[in-house]
């Protein structure tokens, strides 16, 4: 990649992520990368992986609204600014044992979680699109290997790409049936640069929650936060 298109990358990425009022900015300088550079843009150039909940999606109300109607059926209860707060981007068995008095069983916090994931489905229309990182992704799909490594489930992470149509985009999907260890542990972005041979300096790494990013640090790719829609 030359040095210029890789500078030019980096600002059109900073545009869109860390100031959502300079979109028009990124989106020009991607498609003028585009234009320019069709020549380079003939083989694939690094990894881009990105975390699915929060991230691409924003899919905390849909997980949050699940939750509750699972935990519900079992007596206990849930509001969304809890699971915002405290569960978003993290492991199920870590965040429903508090909420099901503390020491619930193995199998309940499963059944738990079981319908949850079926509850899912039904709530897929309060999702949200980060437009801006769709517009990245969309440009650089013919140069770089694209991923999605997130600690939810296949079913779920399935039908909720599928709900927005891009699941086709992306050359590996890693989730949590894929990985011993789960976010920040950086098992499954290690996982995925290892699937392409791909090194760190020749990754970009999008998360949103405090899990993620730890993950995403500890690979020493390039990381950017996605904090706003």
């Amino acid at each position: 990649m030359k040095i210029t298109f890789k500078k030019g990358l980096l600002a059109a990425i900073a545009a869109l992520t860390v100031c959502s009022a300079r979109a028009d900015e990124g989106m020009w300088l991607l498609q003028l990368m585009k234009q320019q550079n069709s020549i380079d843009m003939m083989k694939k150039q690094g990894l881009i992986a990105v975390d699915l909940d929060g991230t691409l999606i924003d899919t905390v109300a849909v997980n949050a609204e699940s939750y509750r109607r699972a935990l519900e059926s079992f007596g206990f209860t849930l509001d969304y600014d809890y699971y915002a707060a405290y569960c978003n981007g993290s492991h199920y068995r870590a965040f429903l044992q508090p909420l099901m008095g503390g020491s619930p069983s193995a199998e309940d916090v499963e059944r738990v979680h079981d319908l949850k994931k079926q509850y899912y489905a039904a709530n897929m229309d309060i999702a949200r699109k980060n437009e801006a990182l769709f517009v990245i992704l969309e440009a650089l799909r013919p140069t770089h290997y694209l991923a999605v490594i997130t600690t939810g489930s296949r079913q779920n992470a399935t039908e909720m790409l599928d709900h927005f149509h891009c699941t086709d985009w992306f050359d590996l999907i890693l989730t949590q049936e894929d990985v011993v260890n789960n976010k920040p542990d950086p098992e499954g972005y290690l996982k995925a640069m290892a699937h392409f041979g791909v090194d760190a300096a020749h990754t970009m790494i999008f998360e949103d929650s405090a899990p993620g990013l730890a993950a995403a640090r500890a690979t020493g790719a390039s990381v950017f936060a996605c904090n706003q829609f």
